[in-house]
């Protein structure tokens, strides 16, 4: 299934999140076993520039039993990548994850379109 999520970015974070992919090589290897934890077969993001502020979009591929287990998600404070996704993402979108997910509930699906 398709999940896409819209966040917005703080004020003078866009090339922050822009420069994503540069910040994340370090913790590429662990990115990529949290990818194949929760059944994501592809992950992208994009900027999309508004009037009033630019939000981050990102699109996952990813299972139904996987985006549950996303959303369950508990950081480990020992995890280099933990502490550097939280504070990434605490920066970039000013949300504090581990006060709960991005979103209030899971995605509520509206329309779906496939030419198969």
């Amino acid at each position: 299934m398709l999940f896409a999520s819209a966040v917005p970015l703080r004020p003078g974070k866009t090339d922050r999140y822009r420069d994503l992919a540069t910040e994340l090589k370090p913790h590429l290897e662990e990115y990529q076993e949290l990818n194949r934890r929760f059944e994501v077969k592809s992950h992208a993001y994009w900027i999309n520039h508004g009037r009033e502020t630019d939000l981050g979009v990102s699109v996952y591929d990813i299972s139904p039993a996987g985006l549950g287990r996303m959303r369950l998600r508990e950081w480990d404070p020992r995890s280099v990548y933990d502490r550097w996704w939280l504070e990434f993402v605490e920066d970039v979108n000013g949300l504090d994850l581990l006060q709960g997910p991005a979103h209030v509930a899971p995605p509520e699906p509206v329309f779906d379109w496939s030419d198969d």
